[in-house]
């Protein structure tokens, strides 16, 4: 057995701003959404999450307006505003929507396993150091790379940490992957590899815990192998996660979406991982392309995922991502998690750019549809959307992202052969953080014999629900299971990581 070693499954990393509290804890670094740089807002709105549970959905949804003009009175909301309305609403200053980069430097890794966790102060000039032990333990770190990295001192700690708390473990290698196709890890992490180069789509690894079968764990770096690039779609914590990038070397070229200027919904993902040592980083602006080996990296227009379907309160104030589309010499793909359409545009016109080179032969694309009255965005991820949502379409059902029939519209215009729902969890590491439907047989409380209350068809739907939907002439739907690859159109299971839970009935 090789000597090397590497993070145990149930250990997970995370970069943090600070962690003085729990909170602080749960606002990782790069997320836009849910990271510091929001957290002025989010507690402003806590009187409105009250008064929605208070009321329930029917009456909160009834008093909407009355609800966020007595929200925008509230001592904590009215000190983010400027005093003047706009679109109904309270215009917030600047430096609230916009919040200044410096403010919220990268200052701690957080390692943990479980309940429990430690806490490693990092310094400005010490984060290359820290990311390359980091990406050296993904690989398989050697007793040689530890006398090196212990030389610095906070890798030093950090090497005491892992191996006095016993959370390393031998490295066995890399998982036995299909060398042309795609592997699914989950959720929206996909990797692609054809004519013996490696694209990964947003790295997102979660840990194992004590609940999951030792025969199907999650997927991480270790299992990969190299890396030639990665793809990101947008700075939302569960597609842009700096945890998991430290997990990949720092030269590992990376394509993101371009950002001007950091906002409450978009991160510019070039400043942090520069912030952390990285070295091939370069923000695509839509219809750029790139090569990387034999594969060719293609960035597409992002539509949806907005607070509104419509004009919002701040002219140019967008969750900003990019779509890929990524071809090879056998095999090509493109990657929609959890756009549709906005006030910009519609990703059926995107379908119409991304086949100038040819039809792809698969689209990978979210169908949760995601169907919800935004003055309910605070019981989500999106909390903070609600600051760009005129008066007038408080309580009128925006569509956030695309519907299953919707996706399969996007396949039939790509000329893709095969539709793979994605973006929605699918797994017990997702569902345990509140992501995706649960299926029967996971024993963890308090999902113990899922039912169907357990999907919520607007916003949660089982992947299977897009195979229902699919009409005569439509592509084929596969529902890949994380840690299985599609080949040639068929799924095929990666050993050591095999799906133990119950069909859809």
């Amino acid at each position: 057995m090789s000597a090397r070693l590497t993070f145990r499954r149930d250990v997970s990393l995370a970069v943090l701003s600070r962690a003085k509290t729990d909170a602080d804890h749960h606002e990782d670094l790069g997320c836009s959404i849910l990271g510091p740089a929001s957290r002025s807002v989010r507690r402003a709105h806590g009187w409105l999450k009250r008064e929605v549970q208070r009321l329930g959905e029917v009456e909160a949804s009834r008093q909407a307006r009355a609800l966020v003009e007595a929200l925008e009175a509230t001592p904590a909301y009215a000190r983010l505003g400027t005093g003047a309305t706009r679109a109904g609403r309270l215009v917030l200053r600047d430096e609230v929507l916009y919040p200044a980069p410096g403010r919220f430097p990268p200052r701690v890794l957080h390692v943990r396993r479980g309940a429990l966790g430690f806490d490693l102060e990092v310094g400005p000039h010490q984060w290359p150091a820290v990311a390359d032990c980091c990406a050296a333990l993904a690989r398989g770190l050697s007793p040689a790379e530890r006398r090196g990295f212990s030389r610095t001192a906070p890798c030093r700690t950090l090497l005491e940490e892992l191996t006095a708390a016993g959370w390393l473990e031998r490295h066995p290698g890399a998982a036995g992957l299909p060398a042309q196709g795609f592997t699914f890890v989950g959720h929206n992490t996909t990797l692609v590899r054809d004519g013996g180069a490696s694209v990964l789509i947003d790295p997102y690894f979660r840990p194992m815990s004590a609940l999951d079968l030792p025969s199907y764990p999650p997927m991480h770096a270790r299992d990969l192998g190299p890396i030639d690039a990665v793809c990101i779609t947008h700075s939302h914590g569960d597609h842009f996660h700096l945890g998991s990038l430290l997990t990949l070397p720092r030269d590992t070229a990376i394509f993101v979406p371009p950002v001007e200027r950091e906002s409450l919904f978009s991160t510019d993902c070039v400043a942090r991982l520069a912030q952390l040592g990285f070295t091939n980083v370069h923000a695509l602006g839509w219809f750029s392309s790139r090569k990387v080996g034999a594969l060719s990296v293609h960035a597409l227009p992002f539509y949806g995922e907005q607070p509104t379907d419509s004009q919002g309160v701040y002219d140019g104030l967008f969750n900003v991502g990019t779509t890929w589309a990524v071809r090879g010499p056998t095999t090509s793909a493109a990657f929609f998690a959890d756009s549709g359409d906005d006030v910009r545009g519609s990703m059926r016109e995107v379908c119409a750019l991304a086949t100038r080179g040819g039809p792809l032969d698969v689209l990978f694309c979210g169908t949760r549809g995601f169907k919800l009255e935004p003055i309910f965005f605070g019981f989500t991820t999106l909390d903070a959307y609600l600051v760009n949502v005129p008066r007038s379409a408080l309580t009128r059902p925006q569509q956030l992202m695309a519907s299953a029939p919707e996706a399969l519209d996007y396949a039939r215009r790509l000329g893709a052969k095969t539709l793979v729902p994605c973006a929605d969890g699918g797994a017990p590491w997702y569902w345990r953080e509140g992501m995706g439907p649960r299926y029967p047989g996971y024993p963890g409380a308090p999902v113990e014999g899922a039912s169907p209350h357990d999907e919520n068809p607007d916003a949660d739907p089982y992947p299977e629900r897009t195979a229902e939907a699919r009409r005569r002439g439509d592509p084929a739907v596969r529902v890949l299971r994380p840690g299985e690859a599609l080949v040639q159109g068929q799924a095929r299971r990666v050993d050591g990581f095999e799906w133990p839970f119950e069909p859809l009935r």
